[in-house]
């Protein structure tokens, strides 16, 4: 798969965050509660087992996270193109 989601990096960079400020962490239980978005969802997004994102979860998680830093879908989804030969395409 050449899209991966970067939710355990961003929950670890709110984490840091949280933390300066002397809060406790958010863990992925917490996050689907002010989310609203299924613990399932999450968890299957944090292993890397997910096969496709809804955007209503798209949408759900960037708001959260833009409580705490400035997130755009780019800082959720990472895209990373297959090489060419195993695209079969030559030049």
């Amino acid at each position: 798969m050449t899209i991966s989601c970067r939710l355990r990096l961003l929950l670890a960079r709110v984490n840091v965050e949280r933390a300066q400020a002397g809060q406790a962490g958010v863990s992925l239980r917490r996050l689907a509660e002010e989310s609203g978005v299924s613990l399932s969802v999450l968890t299957a997004l944090n292993t890397g087992r997910s096969q496709r994102i809804d955007y209503q979860t798209i949408d759900r998680l960037l708001q959260f996270f833009n409580r705490y830093l400035a997130v755009t879908t780019t800082d959720l989804l990472n895209w990373e193109p297959e090489a060419r030969a195993e695209m079969g395409v030559s030049r």
